[in-house]
């Protein structure tokens, strides 16, 4: 949430102005120095006001309430402000337009349906914002074309199937807005440039919809989802050094989705207390990284990075923070294609799902599941890949595929009923260690090549063991107790 200061104290004289009657139209046309122009309609149903200035310094402002109306403001130089009020209107319209360096456009619509607030400005240092509250199927726009712009829009309190719209192009600008107690509402932001700032916020409603898009460098997102139902955070960024992060905590049934294509791009994604939500998390690019974490249960985690030192990191992370999936009925679905991959996953609950795919050169997985009935399934193309699996529970359940040279498996299960087969076919210096501790665990190992080694460990009663070794070299040791 963000607080906005006062504009100036100038603007505030549409609250004395002039009383027009049904169906009036005021057009006000100033320029020059520090100029002053006010309109008050009341009660003036299908009413215009048109205020155009052109200089430094000047003021407008314009009233209406209770009817079908139009406001147009123009301005055009340096220090200026603009004011537009709509009160118990439908249908009405805003719209501001301003050229030059500075400016303040304000826009206020209360207690309406279906109306439009459009502000356009073009130049540097410029501040636009759109306030609606208690709104029907309105609209806040707003355009920026420059640097150093400001922009935000607030739709407040309560309002159904409203849409928050910013677009900006330029360097350094910064975008921000915000619903509370909304259901259907959409946000959309855009951005062109570098160093772009977007903001998007989301609470307490249900079936909302925000959207960021960014092309450029050194960009920043941040969206917040709290407290919302059936909802969906879309970012997008292209370019590098971009950030990402978005919360959807203490929700039900929210999507979250983000694509980064560019290089040493970083995602931070939270789904925090909350019920079957998705993250799909899309990175393509050189050193790219993303952090994920998820309580609850019913969640889906969709990973997938393209490129070279790539990193997934669903586990702690951030010194003490935790990451990844905690709660029941977890899904996780990692992919990684390029070199120098790594993927570290956490899941700690009951009947857990994860499945992996690495093709490249040296990728890296490490996985923890914890508790009962989970599942893991690996494959991994490519050399020196390394899978190292850790399951704590009752039937767990494990299997794998590694093709390339000098990989290795290490997989470690305790508990009743877990069963691993870990396939090495074909390459050199592959080495599978597994170790399964309680009764009913059943081990396959296959490997194709030279220079494989295999160990099976197993404690427990009516345990089964296979080792297949094909090649120049292989060792096998079993102990089964």
């Amino acid at each position: 949430m963000f607080k906005l200061a006062p504009l100036s104290a100038a603007i505030v004289l549409c609250l004395a102005g002039q009383a027009m009657a049904d169906s009036s139209l005021s057009t006000q046309n100033q320029s020059g120095t520090e100029n002053i122009a006010e309109v008050k309609q009341t009660a003036a149903p299908l009413s215009t006001t048109t205020q155009t200035q052109v200089g430094t310094g000047n003021n407008h402002a314009a009233k209406q309430d209770g009817g079908n109306s139009k406001i147009e403001q123009s301005t055009q130089g340096e220090y200026n402000a603009g004011y537009a009020e709509q009160l118990f209107e439908f249908g009405s319209e805003i719209n501001q337009q301003s050229a030059g360096s500075l400016n303040n456009t304000h826009a206020s619509q209360s207690l309406g349906t279906e109306n439009t607030a459009k502000q356009s400005q073009e130049g540097s240092g410029n501040f636009t914002f759109v306030y609606q509250d208690s709104q029907t199927g309105s609209r806040g726009t707003t355009e920026q074309y420059g640097d150093g712009n400001r922009a935000f829009v607030e739709q407040f309190n309560g309002g159904i199937a409203n849409n928050a719209l910013s677009v900006q192009t330029g360097v350094d600008n910064y975008s921000a807005a915000e619903h509370i107690n909304h259901n259907d509402g959409q946000i959309g932001i855009y951005q062109e440039g570098d160093g772009n700032w977007a903001y998007g916020d989301q609470r307490e409603g249900q079936g909302g919809t925000i959207s960021i898009n960014q092309a450029g460098a050194t960009n920043s997102v941040e969206i917040w989802q709290d407290t919302q139902t059936d909802s969906h955070a879309a970012v997008t960024q292209n370019g590098v050094t971009n950030e990402s992060v978005i919360d959807q905590s203490f929700g039900e049934n929210n999507n979250a989705s983000i694509l980064q294509t560019g290089d040493v791009n970083a995602i931070y994604a939270d789904q925090y207390e909350s019920t079957s939500s998705l993250a799909t998390l899309t990175q393509s690019g050189s050193g790219n990284v993303s952090f994920t974490y998820q309580t609850g249960d019913n969640h889906v985690l969709e990973v997938s990075s393209t490129g070279i030192g790539n990193k997934v990191l669903a586990s702690n992370w951030k010194g003490d923070k935790e990451g990844g999936q905690f709660g029941s009925s977890q899904g996780a679905v990692i992919t990684q294609d390029g070199k120098n991959n790594s993927a570290n996953l956490t899941q700690e609950g009951m009947n857990q799902l994860t499945n992996l795919n690495q093709t490249g050169e040296r990728n890296t997985v490490e996985v923890t599941q914890t508790t009962n009935n989970n599942e893991l399934y690996f494959d991994q193309n490519g050399s020196d890949n390394l899978l190292i699996a850790d399951q704590r529970g009752i039937s767990n359940y494990a299997t794998g595929s590694s093709a390339g040279m000098e990989n290795s498996v290490k997989l470690d299960q305790s508990g009743t009923g877990n069963q691993s087969s870990t396939w090495q076919l074909y390459g050199d210096n592959n080495s599978a260690i597994i170790k399964q501790t309680d009764g009913v665990n059943v081990a396959y190992v296959t490997q194709g090549g030279s220079g494989n080694q295999a160990s099976v460990d197993q404690s427990g009663a009516s345990m089964t063991a296979t080792v297949n070794q094909y090649g120049t070299g292989n060792q096998a040791t079993v102990l089964q107790q």
